[in-house]
């Protein structure tokens, strides 16, 4: 599963073991005033009432996030994630990343508000082209259709002639579409205009095969554009206004330092001229819904509602405490750390170090449940990762 594999990626836990279902919490409650918590509070902090234009732009960003499309519906064998699986783009340099550099100019002609990226492929790792099949769908949003029109076009074509041979091709059943791709490549881009929207399409396969990049880009369209019709955008002149914190969950996570408020942000790293199918791109301050769970993730064999992204960390909700106790007994310590003492008097908590030298936010990391929730919190220093994992399950604890 993409979850094991991100759970992996952040260097704690492999699911190996089945688990078995417990209905609520059968061991006692430990006292959270009676745990090293460190500097850190034992009480749920509170969001603040606002945030700025940046701040909103991401949360519209991640809103979007519930109405992208699943690569694996498109293609079933699109299990692994790319390497920005699934990210809020906020705003066109954010964007351009994952396009193409000289795009950035069109979307800020055009007004672009918001936007998000999913991408997966069949192979595990990084994907070099023609290594294997993937798809990254990259959704935008303009002020309006006629703008979203115009941005659709100009994106194609600016993107077209950043290489010599692209040559235009047709996407059946959508007319309005516009796509390219370089007969000796084995890639085609493609991007529709629907309402406010722009959908942009990357595809990549094992060999220049024109009717097999063509068939992904038409069935991209054909999963995207209907999920649309569910999203009720926010005016931009609301987006500030958006509430900072989804049912309190990032106000259940241990702060980055005491008392600081995690405002979202969105994290560029390296990136080339072209498609950005390898390139970086980090986001973190927000909570997503259940889609954009499954699509940051993967799919879990227990559903998750919904996912706090702090730092490193992470605050996953389960319907009820039996549903996170399944989830947390399936997990187990992964390749390449090992385990080390939890934190006195937790219950359901495991500790692990991780044995590569080149482990620094992740050197050390605690994963524990309580209730319907299970965390992941991260350190490069052993003391302040079991603080921190004592200040989350208090957090958890005082926040019922």
């Amino acid at each position: 599963m993409k979850l094991v594999r991100m759970l992996l990626a952040l260097g704690v836990v492999l699911a190996v073991t089945s688990g078995c279902t417990v209905a609520g919490d059968p061991a006692p409650v430990p006292d959270p005033a009676a745990l090293d918590v460190g500097p850190y509070s034992r009480t749920p902090l509170l969001a603040p009432a606002h945030g700025s234009d940046y701040h909103g732009r991401v949360l519209e960003s991640v809103r979007m996030a519930e109405v992208m499309a699943n690569p694996a519906d498109v293609d079933p064998a699109l299990r692994y994630g790319l390497t920005s699986r699934a990210v809020p783009l906020p705003t066109a340099a954010k964007a351009a990343a994952l396009l193409a550099n000289p795009v950035r100019a069109v979307l800020e002609r055009h007004g672009m508000l918001a936007g998000f990226s999913v991408g997966s492929t069949d192979t595990p790792g990084q994907v070099a082209i023609g290594g294997g099949r993937l798809l990254q769908v990259i959704l935008l949003r303009f002020p309006d259709s006629a703008a979203a029109q115009r941005a659709a076009t100009e994106i194609d074509s600016v993107d077209a002639a950043l290489a010599a041979g692209n040559v235009a091709v047709t996407i059946p059943e959508h007319p309005t579409a516009r796509g390219h791709w370089r007969p000796t490549e084995p890639t085609i881009a493609a991007t529709v205009a629907r309402d406010s929207f722009v959908v942009s399409v990357l595809a990549g396969h094992t060999s220049p095969d024109h009717d097999a990049l063509v068939s992904v880009a038409r069935k991209t369209f054909d999963v995207q554009l209907p999920l649309l019709r569910d999203f009720a955008v926010t005016q931009p002149e609301k987006f500030a206004d958006l509430a900072l914190d989804r049912d309190g969950i990032l106000g259940r996570m241990v702060p980055e330092a005491p008392g600081r408020w995690p405002f979202p942000v969105v994290i560029l790293g390296d990136f080339g001229e072209n498609a950005g199918w390898n390139s970086l791109v980090q986001a973190r301050g927000f909570v997503y819904g259940p889609r954009g769970t499954e699509r940051f993730n993967g799919p879990s064999a227990e559903r998750i509602e919904l996912l706090g992204l702090n730092r490193f960390d992470r605050l996953m909700r389960f319907a009820d405490a039996a549903t996170a106790t399944k989830f947390f007994a399936r997990l187990t310590t992964a390749e390449g750390r090992v385990d080390v003492a939890a934190p006195t008097g937790l219950v359901d908590v495991r500790c692990t170090e991780s044995l590569k030298s080149t482990a620094s936010m992740n050197q050390f990391g605690c994963l524990l449940r309580h209730g319907r929730y299970v965390a992941l919190v991260f350190s490069r220093d052993y003391r302040d990762v079991q603080q921190r994992a004592a200040a989350q399950y208090a957090l958890l604890v005082n926040s019922e």
